[in-house]
């Protein structure tokens, strides 16, 4: 995929995700998207099938990693916290109840494999990162779970979805980090050492 495409793809997500946060789904059409973004509709549907993948593709992707949260990120002490630390900013991102519609939207759309195999393309700065936390956690003993790196990495991207599904499911009342972030020290199989450091990592947050 060519940098040129890269960059008119994200701004179509940019301009789009502005409209509809602005306003409601319906009223949102791929013209008026056209127009906020300065593009052709050619070129709107050379990128997307539909408005439901443009929201499904910023919802799964690492559109919530920007310079500032990825230094955050990496300067934490060790590598389990950095893991911590961008699983929050994810959970952050794809749980916001002021755009619950949107969100269920997404997660409904991702379910089907298009685009299952669509966001994988889009994601990858989170996967990069996240497969090299589990890595490292690993090698210095706060992971004890000595499965193949990547399959864990898949395991917490499903993980995710689960999570979110049922925060959609509960209307926004699930409590979605304490149930991810037991089920995250359970499937990596956590060092005692571990075992709660999420919860002073969400105590003080950075107000990004």
């Amino acid at each position: 995929m060519s940098t040129k495409y890269q960059r008119t793809h994200n701004k179509i997500i940019q301009y789009g995700m502005r409209l509809l946060f602005a306003s409601e789904f319906d009223n949102v059409s791929v013209p008026m998207i056209c127009e906020e973004a300065g593009i052709s509709r050619p070129t709107f549907y050379s990128h997307f099938k539909n408005r439901e993948q443009l929201v499904a593709e910023y919802y799964g992707s690492s559109f919530f990693l920007d310079q500032e949260k990825t230094e955050w990120i990496t300067s934490a002490p060790d590598s389990w916290t950095s893991l911590i630390r961008i699983q929050f900013l994810q959970i952050r991102h794809t749980c916001n109840p002021d755009q619950a519609d949107l969100i269920a939207r997404s997660l409904s759309y991702q379910m089907t494999e298009q685009q299952l195999e669509t966001v994988k393309e889009y994601n990858g700065q989170h996967q990069e990162m996240l497969l090299r936390f589990i890595k490292n956690a690993q090698t210095e003993g706060f992971i004890l779970n000595r499965s193949d790196p990547y399959y864990l990495c898949k395991s917490v991207f499903m993980l995710q979805t689960g999570n979110l599904f049922l925060w959609c499911a509960d209307h926004g009342r699930f409590d979605q980090f304490t149930n991810f972030f037991w089920n995250l020290e359970a499937i990596l199989c956590a060092s005692d050492t571990c075992r709660g450091v999420w919860k002073s990592e969400i105590a003080f947050i950075p107000d990004f």
